[in-house]
């Protein structure tokens, strides 16, 4: 890809691992429909006083939100992706067609959505951050996957 080339979605990958273990597996979780956004604004705090002649207000921190991925139903994939959900904290890869990624560690759920006449049967990977994710060059990504 050229660099400071426009990106399609073609190509993002998702790992998961138990959090601190070692490397990603080289093969990726499931194949995904999209990104969620890696994060979203913060609120703000009002700070007026008596003596200011308007409201004064000051950011309050971001939030990660929750991190949603969509993936078409298979009895393999449900599979692979409920191994992942098992209560505990889990590291979470995000590549993105250039090599660069985002990563951060949270919770899965995973469930099958509503299903439709003359649809596909997807599934939703829910993640919760428990940090705000990272973004990490390509250097950075293929340190952590597994390459055997």
């Amino acid at each position: 890809m050229e660099k400071d080339q426009a990106m399609i979605d073609l190509g993002i990958e998702l790992y998961v691992k138990a959090h601190g273990e070692g490397k990603y597996a080289k093969d990726k979780l499931v194949a995904v429909k999209g990104m969620p956004a890696t994060g979203q604004a913060g609120g703000t705090v009002e700070t007026t006083t008596s003596s200011d002649a308007v409201k004064v207000y000051i950011p309050d921190r971001p939030d990660t939100g929750d991190m949603d991925f969509t993936y078409n139903y298979t009895e393999t994939a449900l599979n692979a992706v409920k191994k992942v959900c098992d209560n505990t904290a889990k590291d979470i890869l995000v590549k993105l067609p250039d090599g660069t990624g985002v990563e951060y560690t949270g919770q899965c759920q995973t469930w099958v959505n509503e299903v439709s006449v003359g649809s596909v049967i997807e599934c939703t990977l829910h993640t919760v951050p428990s940090v705000a994710p990272e973004f990490l060059t390509s250097a950075q990504v293929t340190e952590k996957i597994e390459t055997e």
